[in-house]
């Protein structure tokens, strides 16, 4: 006898952590059990998010879901529905140190050297002014050199990502 997937809870895209993860942890167990194959996982999983999730979806993996993996998008997905301050509780951070030194080691290589250069130092500077710098390095590469070229889900590991909600 087979038994047929079970499917996962629809998500919302709401900042809570637990449902988000009940989300990610189903829908996991959903394209393994129904063996789906991995280019087809996303596209799978689409089906049960709604509200922000979905926007998330149509926003960002829409134009080519086939190119992206679980892993990857799930990422996204969490930083895309949860806001900053909501991120830190979920990792368990409550010191402005730590947050820092693992924004900062995030960031895209590249951004590091004109963070150094704007005087900021890991060590000692608040997460609001590396945050704030991150912010216009990436606005001002973007105006530089145009849209990105990277596909959707390929994007450099640690690129401060666009929010709707930021502000």
């Amino acid at each position: 006898m087979t038994l047929k997937p079970i499917p996962p809870v629809k998500y919302d895209g709401s900042a809570d952590s637990k449902s988000c993860h009940h989300f990610m942890t189903e829908s996991t167990a959903h394209v393994k059990d129904g063996n789906i194959p991995e280019k087809e996982q996303i596209f799978i999983a689409e089906h049960y998010l709604t509200g922000k999730g979905g926007t998330f979806y149509t926003e960002e993996v829409a134009p080519d879901p086939y190119s992206w993996r679980l892993r990857e998008f799930f990422k996204r997905l969490f930083i895309f529905c949860f806001p900053m301050n909501e991120m830190w509780s979920t990792i368990g951070e409550r010191n402005d140190g730590p947050k820092v030194n693992k924004f900062w080691k995030g960031l895209r290589k590249d951004f590091q050297p004109d963070l150094w250069k704007d005087k900021l130092i890991p060590e000692v500077s608040t997460l609001k002014q590396v945050v704030a710098a991150a912010k216009v390095l990436e606005i001002s590469r973007s105006v530089m050199t145009g849209p990105k070229e990277t596909k959707p889900g390929k994007h450099p590991e640690g690129t401060v990502q666009k929010r709707s909600h930021d502000t």
